[in-house]
């Protein structure tokens, strides 16, 4: 049980889930693109041909999110989850020691695969399991360590960059990586309240002997329609955040600006990403998830108007602004939106078969936006593109929410022990 007036222990499980987004998303995803740029003025690269090796990092996180998400909550979590931190950090080094496209791809197997079990995964489960109070809050600020990664990360990998080269950039990183994350993996995670003699933040029922967990098994899930809207709407949004965000910094040098400005302005992005899931996170909590979803939408559409005439300095700040309050769509709501609409019962099988679907989204936006830019000489149809999808994810989410009630009718429970 909680002590009265002691600080609650799923506010140190934030702590560490906020450092596994840190390094699981701030480091290996989010500073993409200050390395692509490198790397293809080094190597030689055709955009469209790198791009693969995203593709790659999606495509095995894909297959590893399902069977990571029944491991971290079958076996010893912490043990789960610091393997993949070890494999991934050991694996994003080896970045430093590629010299042709094979050799990237065959890294990325590596780091897609255990990286899927270091960020968004084991946190949304976390959290999921610790908070029924405060849970938009709680994945709100976890959550902002992918933005406080990417924000510290990409000038640190630019710096380094200009005074050695990517291949130390990689190293510096991998380092840091570890040196992030492990302590809490080891110290600090538990997977349930209950093997801290606690309950979740607002559990009704203050016996940890009675703790139980509620919702829907993976297999209901699966035969039910919502499944399906929230797996097309997360590929869409994760398509459109990681094909904008990772292209920041080439695109805005297409347009004309140097490349330490397009650097700075990815860090900016990834800087004010803490307000905007920190934000997402609060309106969720107090409104709930429909103004959440239309504030996200709204905001992500402007962004790509903004984007399309970023010639213009001022729409570059109004694109950073916007597109850092959208972007929590894709992290703060997925794992938001999942739990409250298919409960906790089985909400890390649900989550990583749901991240199946947004992971196809991340690997196919990278070819996609090269593959727009080398048959059209410009990325701008991209955000058009990706402006009129934002509108299809609206609608469907509004569907969603009008069915729920007949999902939450299903829903039963199964209790825990410590």
């Amino acid at each position: 049980m909680e002590e009265k007036g002691k600080l609650f222990y799923g506010w140190w499980v934030v702590v560490a889930c906020f450092f596994l987004m840190f390094a699981g998303i701030g480091i290996t995803l989010n500073c993409t693109g200050v390395f692509f740029s490198a790397i293809i003025e080094d190597l030689q690269f055709s955009r469209e041909a790198l791009g693969l090796y995203l593709t790659i990092i999606a495509l095995s996180a894909m297959f590893a999110f399902p069977v990571l998400g029944k491991l971290i909550v079958k076996y010893n979590s912490q043990v789960v989850i610091g393997i993949c931190l070890i494999v991934t950090g050991v694996a994003f080094a080896a970045y430093s020691q590629c010299t042709q496209l094979w050799h990237f791809y065959l890294v990325s197997v590596l780091v897609g695969a255990f990286g899927a079990g270091t960020s968004t995964l084991p946190a949304s489960i976390l959290l999921t399991n610790w908070f029924n109070d405060k849970r938009g809050l709680a994945m709100g600020i976890a959550f902002t360590g992918s933005g406080i990664g990417g924000m510290l990360c990409n000038p640190l990998a630019q710096w380094v960059i200009n005074n050695y080269d990517w291949q130390m950039a990689y190293i510096v990183l991998a380092v840091l990586f570890l040196v992030v994350t492990l302590p809490f993996v080891l110290f600090v995670i538990k997977l349930h309240p209950s093997m801290k003699g606690m309950t979740a933040l607002g559990d009704t029922d203050e016996s940890e002997e009675t703790a139980a967990l509620h919702g829907l098994n993976a297999g209901e899930a699966l035969r039910n329609m919502s499944f399906w809207i929230i797996a097309l709407c997360f590929l869409i949004l994760e398509m459109i955040t990681f094909g904008v965000q990772n292209n920041i910094p080439i695109y805005l040098k297409d347009v004309g600006y140097t490349a330490t400005f397009g650097a700075t302005i990815a860090a900016a992005y990834m800087g004010l990403l803490v307000l905007g899931k920190l934000l997402m996170g609060s309106i969720l909590d107090k409104w709930g998830a429909k103004i959440g979803i239309i504030f996200g939408v709204t905001m992500l559409v402007g962004s790509m108007f903004a984007f399309v005439n970023a010639q213009i300095m001022m729409l570059v700040i109004v694109f950073v602004i916007a597109f850092a309050m959208a972007s929590p769509m894709a992290t703060v709501l997925s794992s938001y939106i999942i739990g409250h609409v298919f409960g906790n019962l089985d909400y890390g099988t649900i989550y990583g078969l749901i991240q199946i679907f947004a992971t196809v989204g991340l690997a196919i936006s990278m070819p996609l936006s090269g593959a727009i830019f080398e048959r059209t000489g410009s990325l701008t149809p991209t955000w058009y593109l990706f402006a009129a999808m934002s509108l299809v994810v609206l609608a469907m989410f509004i569907y969603l929410l009008a069915r729920q009630a007949k999902v939450s009718e299903k829903w039963h429970s199964h209790d825990i022990t410590a």
